[in-house]
């Protein structure tokens, strides 16, 4: 089975609260760096400063850690985990507080910074996780720890590494998209099923392939993802997310969707072999979007497995902003527009 098939395991995670702080020494980290399974707060202390909220001594419940990124880079990010507790229950309601070390020498973690997590939850409440928005000024090893306090007072520290990447593998804002075809519906003799594994494929994503779009004078919003084949929770609400967008933005944006994998209905017997066009943009991980203006210039790229209602925003605003950049029009302006917009931080969900 292909990688991107691999579970790992459920996926998300936990909510917020946390005392007020209180000065203390910096204090070694409490747990070991482990792998994992698989907003902003400004109450930032004085260099060189940790602030504990939890008693180690009295953090006796067992939590596991999903680090929910598939990709951290140098710059701008969403940071964000998932909480198992130790009954393997994802966690829905607690406070948590993340200390950040460089790992440079693993033997010798050095206290970053810190900052209180905040949820994201699906619309339907099911599922949440807890991100803070931060900027990592090197690639690397590093690493976080986690303090949980659920809501009966019980407690809990865990941590996990994590490498931050100094460049991305895939295609990011301000480089240019080549020529490529996408998949559309007269390549598959009109039938849906052969483009979309969603329950309910929306036929106006495969009207033109990428290059016909770029060629149209209209930016594109273009979404990689597979609902019925994805590896987390949030492909199936993507595509939603997407349906509705396509609605309000169709006049002024071109939608576009390609499956993550080839060999629709049933890509297992064609090996799970992967869409050319995510080669070509260097994605080795989905769901994916991006926006890319009338010139082929890509304007933002987001890959984020948080929850829904965070996506709904960021993506939103990027078709208000591709829609701006259509009303403009020049390629002088699309930068313009797009700068208007507040800054969304690459993520992989």
């Amino acid at each position: 089975m292909h990688p991107l098939l691999k579970k790992h395991a459920s996926m998300l995670l936990l909510g917020l609260l946390l005392a007020a702080c209180s000065s203390s020494a910096s204090p070694t980290p409490q747990t070991e760096f482990a792998q994992p399974l698989s907003n902003r707060t400004d109450d930032v202390h004085k260099e060189g400063e940790v602030h504990r909220h939890i008693n180690p001594e009295d953090a006796t419940a067992q939590i596991q850690l999903v680090l929910v990124p598939s990709e951290l880079i140098v710059g701008p990010n969403r940071f964000a985990v998932g909480i198992f507790d130790q009954g393997g229950d994802l966690v829905q309601d607690a406070g948590v507080h993340l200390h950040f070390y460089d790992l440079t020498d693993s033997s010798s973690p050095s206290f970053e910074s810190e900052a209180d997590a905040y949820p994201l939850s699906t619309e339907d409440g099911g599922v949440t996780i807890f991100a803070y928005e931060r900027e990592f000024p090197r690639g690397g090893l590093w690493g976080v720890e986690v303090e949980v306090t659920f809501p009966d007072g019980s407690q809990a520290i865990n941590g996990i590494r994590f490498s931050v990447a100094s460049d991305s593998p895939s295609l990011g804002p301000g480089e240019k998209v080549p020529p490529m075809h996408t998949p559309t519906l007269a390549d598959a003799g009109q039938d849906l099923g052969l483009l979309s594994s969603a329950e309910a494929p929306n036929p106006a994503f495969y009207q033109l392939s990428l290059d016909q779009a770029m060629s149209s004078g209209k930016p594109t919003l273009l979404l990689f993802a597979t609902p019925a084949f994805c590896q987390t929770r949030f492909c199936g609400p993507s595509y939603e997310i997407f349906s509705h967008l396509e609605q309000r933005y169709r006049d002024t944006l071109n939608f576009i969707h390609v499956e993550v994998f080839t060999g629709l209905p049933n890509p297992e017997a064609n090996n799970w072999a992967v869409a050319p066009s995510m080669e070509q943009f260097g994605l080795e991980s989905e769901p994916w979007i991006f926006l890319i203006g009338q010139d082929g210039t890509v304007l933002y790229r987001g890959g984020d497995r948080g929850a829904s209602q965070g996506k709904t925003r960021a993506v939103a605003r990027q078709a208000e902003t591709g829609a701006e950049i259509a009303r403009w029009g020049s390629s002088n302006n699309q930068r313009q527009a797009a700068n208007r917009k507040p800054a969304i931080g690459v993520i992989s969900l």
